[in-house]
């Protein structure tokens, strides 16, 4: 195999895939990116058998073939050279990495030890959606998401297609994110579809996507592929059923308070400074209902309070949370103003905006 490349497509290639690079001592092969020709592309493909990464960029094919590379290696040398035209050359079982002035001889495995990718049939149901809209939905509802050895169903983003509607959501137990996508954004052969992506995974497909390019989306019974023009990914589907996260969401709110966002967000972080190790914050209005007044306290620090004006529907209402809950809610958003739905005692609490009605955030309080 002999490429000629350049530095930047290269790096671009690098990037995406390192993620998938495995650091399992057991399977060496897995440290390696393998690269190989594929027409007139050139093909750089990494898994942890969990999931598998392929990106594929234009470059001059000397002489077709195959072979591996240390990623860490590999990427190191790539990173440091100040060179935009690459040579990569397969001979006796070693990479030869060169440019104008600078060579390096890699050591590499077979390419036959290398994994074989798993594919998704043709058979399988596909998704098509405009990519940057997919990652900017993706992006509202993975804040809520957090790892969970005791409950893998949790562990990842719900992704549910029904009634020509695509629908996102995530929860760690303490607050849910909920995003709708309408049919006129999503085209679809697919009837219904219902699966848990791992978080891993959708963290992946945030910095894979981007503008303008046709996402395409196809699933089979434990596989989802996600691939736009050059790049793909392909994971694993986490086996169980989603929580019935709908029952958690009021459907009916006793008290609304409208409350700009910006002010809200700048209260929590100055107020957070008093909240101590357990990051509550206590939300509260009063008798005349014309402010939410944000306090904390910490009996080795102080404390501070921080009133915000606010327009309520309802009654007074007194509640603590975790500032950090709070704040992933109110940053998803991008209207001038929100509203906490609230219904006391001790229930979630809904963060909502008037103006982007596909989302909802659902926050437990810590105590009434």
């Amino acid at each position: 195999m002999e490429l000629i490349i350049l530095r930047t497509n290269l790096l671009e290639a690098l990037a995406l895939v390192e993620r998938a690079v495995s650091e399992n001592t057991n399977l060496p092969i897995l440290k390696n990116v393998l690269i190989k020709t594929h027409g007139s592309k050139i093909d750089f493909i990494s898994t942890n058998l969990e999931l598998a990464v392929e990106c594929s960029i234009p470059g001059k094919v000397v002489k077709n073939g195959e072979t591996t590379a240390p990623f860490s290696v590999f990427s190191s040398i790539v990173r440091n050279l100040n060179t935009e035209r690459i040579t990569l050359e397969e001979k006796n079982k070693k990479l030869i990495v060169s440019t104008e002035n600078y060579e390096a001889t890699i050591q590499i495995q077979d390419p036959k030890e290398f994994p074989i990718i798993p594919s998704i049939g043709g058979k399988a149901g596909s998704i098509k959606i405009r990519a940057g809209e997919f990652k900017n939905a993706l992006g509202k509802v993975i804040v809520a998401a957090q790892y969970s050895d005791i409950r893998p169903e949790i562990s990842g983003v719900y992704l549910n297609y029904s009634d020509n509607i695509l629908t996102l959501a995530a929860t760690d137990g303490f607050r849910l994110s909920e995003r709708k996508i309408d049919s006129k954004q999503v085209h679809s052969d697919l009837d219904d579809a219902s699966v848990i992506i791992p978080l891993g995974t959708a963290a992946e497909i945030s910095k894979m996507t981007n503008g303008n390019d046709e996402l395409e989306i196809l699933i089979d019974s434990n596989q989802i592929l996600f691939a736009i023009p050059d790049k793909k990914i392909i994971s694993r589907l986490i086996d169980g059923t989603f929580p019935d996260y709908k029952a958690v969401i009021p459907r009916q709110l006793q008290n609304e308070a409208t409350i700009d966002r910006s002010e809200l967000i700048n209260a929590l972080k100055l107020t957070s400074a008093f909240a101590g190790r357990a990051n509550d914050v206590t939300l509260s209005i009063g008798e005349n209902k014309k402010f939410l007044e944000i306090y904390s306290a910490d009996s080795a620090l102080g404390e501070n309070r921080y009133k915000i004006p606010t327009k309520l529907k309802g009654e007074k209402f007194s509640l603590v949370f975790n500032w950090r809950y709070l704040l992933d809610g109110l940053k998803i958003y991008d209207g001038k103003e929100i509203v906490l739905g609230v219904n006391v005692p001790d229930r979630p609490v809904i963060i909502k905006s008037n103006a982007e009605p596909q989302q909802i955030y659902v926050a437990m309080p810590i105590k009434g």
